[in-house]
């Protein structure tokens, strides 16, 4: 009797152990699976910020500032074909539309290419380095100023050439030696937190498109109910950054700004230079190589191998936010808003 109890106690046992044993490997498996999914939902989210996040990525990736539109269209991934598209790169506030853009005189064919060729032959000289490449691009101002600049870069400087398209004459430039900059930053145009530009901002563009997609619109035709709504939306008065890349030039060697630099804005001697996309970029019809001549990010690809190509130099490349320092900019506002900085037919007049 003794015997069958023991038999029977070493197979309750062996039984408890095994299905303890199982329970354990059925934990190990689970903790397995979950620390597969937490890492997969971890390399998401160190994933690059300006793929996953559109426009709110304030930076783009620190190991290489390729431009990321190109690798969307080389690399894309698969969606299901009723999942919409989504945009890649951050999104940019695409300035001006179709019909704004033909005032431009630069919009002209040959007129930005014959003033780029005139600039090259009576400005750049051979002890200025090897021709690298040119660029009509938006210089912003120390005050948030938009203005339409011919750039030229060398493998020994950077030139700034203020240009009248209207006359087709050259009116001012400025020279920049690499061996100066200290410091070059890429990545998203952005203001200061107490900055009241992004609220002015977008109230400008709520009044802007009501009186014209709305007010001006039934004057014309009679609406239908959606756009009765449309008159009254929120959404077009919400504060709106600039949703822009840029690129800026720095020697100041790490220094503030003076008062007199800081509060002049007529001085001359902003120790940077601060370059964004030109308008037309968004609106010249042909690839994007074609378009590059008015592309910011070529311009900062061509500058980074010429900066990187200099032994001597001790100039350090970021990839973080330009802070741009315009906490009230109601004349920079109006400013930007008619274009004041850029060449363009205005009604009966041109200037």
């Amino acid at each position: 009797m003794s015997d069958i109890l023991d038999d029977d106690l070493e197979l309750r046992v062996g039984t408890l152990q095994l299905t303890s044993d199982n329970a354990n490997a059925d934990n190990r498996r689970d903790n397995a699976s979950d620390a597969k999914s937490s890492n997969k939902n971890k390399n998401q989210l160190n994933a690059n910020p300006s793929v996953l996040s559109g426009a709110d990525s304030l930076s783009s990736s620190t190991s290489s500032f390729a431009d990321a539109r190109a690798e969307g269209i080389s690399n894309p991934e698969p969606r299901n074909a009723s999942e919409p598209e989504r945009t890649v790169y951050p999104r940019y506030d695409v300035p001006f539309n179709r019909e704004n853009i033909k005032d431009f005189f630069t919009f002209r064919k040959g007129v930005v290419e014959n003033a780029i060729q005139e600039c090259i032959t009576a400005l750049l000289f051979p002890e200025d380095g090897e021709y690298l490449g040119s660029w009509l691009l938006t210089e912003i101002t120390l005050w948030d100023n938009e203005k339409e600049r011919i750039v030229l870069l060398t493998s020994r400087l950077v030139m700034t050439i203020k240009y009248d398209f209207i006359a087709m004459k050259q009116l001012d430039f400025k020279k920049t030696y690499l061996d100066d900059l200290d410091t070059i930053v890429i990545g998203e145009l952005v203001y200061p937190p107490s900055s009241l530009v992004p609220r002015l901002n977008g109230i400008a563009t709520g009044v802007t498109t009501v009186v014209k997609d709305c007010v001006i619109d039934r004057l014309c035709r009679r609406p239908t109910g959606n756009e009765e709504a449309k008159l009254f939306d929120p959404k077009y008065f919400e504060p709106r950054e600039r949703n822009l890349r840029g690129v800026r030039l720095m020697w100041n060697k790490g220094e503030p700004l003076s008062l007199k630099t800081a509060w002049n804005p007529f001085s001359q001697d902003v120790p940077f230079l601060t370059f964004a996309s030109h308008p037309i970029f968004w609106h010249k019809d042909g690839t994007l190589e074609e378009r590059s001549m008015y592309d910011m990010e070529t311009f900062a690809q061509k500058l980074q191998r010429a900066i990187e190509s200099m032994p001597s130099s001790a100039c350090c490349i970021h990839h973080s936010p330009i802070v741009i320092q315009s906490y009230l900019g109601v004349t920079s506002l109006l400013h930007n808003k008619i274009s004041l900085g850029f060449f363009k037919v205005r009604g009966k007049f041109s200037f």
